[in-house]
């Protein structure tokens, strides 16, 4: 084995030196503004590219001493050059899924939910099903609302569409869309069709078939009679999954977006693999397993990152708690909006003595411990391998869960102070007393700096003012000593949309105001971030927390060659006048020296 292990590096390195027997570079951009996010030479006018590689950053004299014949040289005439985008938290399946099929978030009126389904119908082949939807998510607040101006739901209800406005539209495809809140979904004909119901259907138990005054079926479907369909719904093709993978990649291209980190099923990473054979790979994928697969990831002998620059694990994925669109963060006291609901604790939280039932939230709020549990079997079932968990908490309470486990696995493994790089994934609603353990346990809190911008039109009427002064603190975090690292969370949830270009990021960290501007002070403006340090926890900091400082996240000799070219300076922009992030667009994105998009 020792003798393979050896046979094997010698083989790299004859291949590297080979790779770089001279010093002309394949790719030279010059006259450029270079944020480079290299604290020795934090800004540089150009960089030679070899291969996959970083050959120089510096001077315009100084890249071009690496031209050959075959070099090709870019003019960049002055725009703005950083570091490749990476993205710490995106929903490759769901983004796939919403970009190929109907995105209904925004919609709550006849016409443009007709027009919408229609679109999409057009889009796929006969015989797919349109599913999801969400639509409605705006309708109490519009988008770009802090939550000031919101005039609730209208007096007759909210937007209720009927199976005949999509039917002559979707008569080749069966269609089961729902309502943000799933409080009902609408079938067209095909689908009831298919699932067997018609007016003569009874209503199962907790569900209902809706229907009108004439005994007609509306298409409508609340509760349990929802799954009379879905159940219908066939797992999509692997064909259907390379089409989502593939639009992903589109966007994160367009975006200059070089790395993704990715909550990974086994279907997504054949996926995956499948297009890098293709040379269709155009962003980095780092793979995050579920928490389940501890056990027979370290029995295959996998450990932190396992897999290639292209393709590796850098965590693993699990919950606490639910969302705040979903009313069910977990938090120490009851929803302002919702008296008696305090959240809900998602599997594998429960303790396992306990299997299905329910975390009682309905004491006095006074939360002292959690019992040691499933959670805490399965990071330790992870300990060996070394890869780190990352895991998703909302509320107050939820946040206290997670940092009560980190602390009482990391002292037992006497790992408070190792280079663990555990992360706390949302770190959403922190409660006061517990900043200051982020720093204490050296964690990493992956935060979604867009939600902000999206949220705060619910916020304050769900957990209060009071509350909502630790919410989406990003400064008083950093000031705790926490590693701060960006994701955009794309698509966002059943009740938001969240995009997967970084300036909508950028541009809430740096403002948090809505798209519209809104507050004009700022949601808590004592939270913001420099642009200087937004830039870091999308760049840097995620090499960082990924264990890729020596390859990623700045631009260095060296390093891998993932570079965003903009036609708006990020920094200029980010101290002088935010809005303008929004419009900036990308030039180039340049991944492992091959420039996989040129506007």
């Amino acid at each position: 084995m020792k003798t393979f292990i050896i046979s094997s590096l010698l083989a790299v390195a004859a291949v590297a030196s080979l790779a770089h027997a001279d010093d002309t570079a394949d790719l030279i951009l010059v006259n450029g503004r270079v944020y480079t996010l290299d604290e020795s030479q934090p800004w540089a006018e150009a960089i030679a590219i070899q291969g996959e590689w970083l050959l120089a950053v510096g001077s315009n004299e100084r890249a071009r001493a690496f031209k050959g014949a075959d070099t090709r040289e870019i003019d960049l005439k002055g725009a703005f050059v950083s570091p490749g985008f990476n993205d710490s938290h995106v929903h490759v399946d769901g983004t796939g899924r919403l970009l190929t099929g109907v995105n209904l978030l925004d919609v709550h009126e006849a016409e443009a939910f007709k027009d919408r389904i229609q679109a999409t119908a057009a889009r796929l082949p006969a015989g797919s099903w349109i599913t999801r939807g969400m639509w409605g998510a705006y309708e109490q607040w519009g988008a770009g609302s802090s939550g000031d101006a919101s005039s609730g739901t209208a007096a007759s209800g909210p937007f209720t569409p009927d199976r005949e406005l999509i039917d002559d539209v979707t008569r080749e495809h069966p269609v089961l869309v729902s309502r943000f809140d799933r409080s009902m979904h609408l079938a067209n004909s095909v689908a009831l069709e298919l699932a067997g119901i018609d007016e003569h259907t009874a209503s199962p138990a907790e569900g209902e078939i809706v229907k009108d005054a004439n005994g007609r079926v509306t298409g409508i479907l609340e509760g349990s009679a929802y799954d009379l369909v879905r159940d219908k719904i066939p797992p999509i093709s692997f064909d259907e999954r390379l089409l989502q993978v593939r639009a992903v990649l589109k966007e994160a291209r367009e975006g200059g977006v070089t790395t993704i980190q990715d909550l990974t099923s086994a279907e997504q990473l054949m996926a995956y693999q499948h297009l890098k054979k293709r040379g269709e790979l155009t962003t980095r994928i780092m793979i995050r397993p579920n928490v389940f697969q501890g056990e027979h990831i370290v029995g295959l002998g996998i450990s932190r990152g396992f897999g290639d620059n292209w393709l590796k694990i850098v965590g693993y994925k699990a919950w606490v708690d639910g969302i705040m669109g979903g009313s069910s963060a977990m938090f120490f006291a009851d929803y302002d909006h919702d008296p008696g609901n305090r959240g809900r604790l998602r599997p594998p939280m429960l303790p396992e003595a306990e299997e299905g039932a329910a975390f009682n939230l309905k004491s006095t709020g006074h939360y002292t411990a959690f019992p040691p549990g499933q959670m805490e079997k399965y990071i330790q079932q992870w300990l060996p391998s070394g890869v780190p968990p990352h895991i998703h908490a909302i509320g107050d309470l939820g946040n206290r869960i997670i940092l009560d486990l980190y602390e009482r696995v990391l002292t037992q493994a006497n790992m408070v102070d190792s280079d663990h790089r555990w992360r706390v994934i949302h770190a959403q609603v922190v409660h006061p007393d517990d900043f200051a353990r982020f720093g204490e346990l050296n964690l990493v809190a992956e935060v979604n700096p867009y939600h902000v911008s999206d949220d705060m039109r619910w916020m304050e009427e769900r957990i209060g003012k009071e509350r909502s002064l630790g919410a989406y603190s990003f400064r008083t975090l950093k000031n705790s000593g926490a590693v701060l690292i960006f994701g955009s969370d794309s698509p966002g949830t059943n009740a938001a949309r969240y995009f997967l270009s970084p300036v909508y990021g950028l541009y809430a960290a740096v403002s948090r105001q809505t798209l519209t501007g809104e507050p004009a002070e700022g949601w808590y403006p004592e939270q913001r971030l420099t642009i200087e340090e937004a830039m870091e926890a999308y760049t840097k900091g995620p090499a960082w927390a990924c264990f890729e400082e020596d390859i990623k996240g700045t631009l260095e000799a060296g390093k891998l060659a993932d570079v965003a070219v903009f036609d708006t300076n990020l920094i200029d922009a980010g101290e002088s006048e935010p809005k303008k992030l929004l419009d900036a667009k990308v030039l180039y994105t340049i991944a492992g020296g091959k420039v996989v998009y040129e506007r």
